[in-house]
């Protein structure tokens, strides 16, 4: 009683694996709790707090292994615009990540305009001498008054 036994661990782990190491530092033996002093990823800016839970840490971590390699952009777009504040609600993100659109290379409301626009072929019908006189930066704002969206440093997220 009275002092400090840590160990540091890599998640994802099988759910024996965490035990043992849990026993090994003498949790569920002389002491009943435990807190995170430290935690690093590569992947998102995740403020995990010093009493979470190991077991919805290590599901976290699980689920952000098992995403694509072209998710991770979404995922850390989507994270700066709903700001999840506990891991539930991160895990809640990715379980409906498919739920969001990332349009990397739109920043702003001119942007967006010129996304739908041109790439999504609504002004196809409009003559090419007359395009000149569109207005994109307009068109942009009234889209993102009627989407659910938002512009992260990543792009546009949209959801769908």
């Amino acid at each position: 009683e009275g002092c400090l036994i840590g160990q540091w661990v890599q998640l994802p782990i099988p759910q024996d694996h965490l035990q043992a190491i849990l026993n090994s530092i003498g949790i569920g033996q002389a002491c009943e709790e435990y807190f995170i002093t430290d935690s690093e990823t590569d992947i998102l800016d995740i403020s995990i707090d010093e009493y979470a839970s190991l077991s919805e840490l290590n599901e976290l971590a699980s689920k952000i292994e098992e995403l694509a390699d072209s998710d991770y952009t979404r995922l850390a777009a989507v994270l700066e615009w709903e700001s999840p504040l506990a891991v539930a609600g991160v895990i809640e993100i990715i379980e409906n990540l498919d739920s969001y659109d990332l349009l990397p290379d739109v920043e702003d409301d001119e942007a967006l305009g010129e996304y739908f626009g041109v790439e999504c072929g609504v002004f196809d019908v409009v003559p090419e001498h007359l395009r000149y006189y569109i207005d994109y930066e307009r068109y942009g704002r009234d889209i993102r008054m009627e989407v659910d969206m938002c512009f992260t440093s990543y792009g546009a997220v949209i959801r769908n």
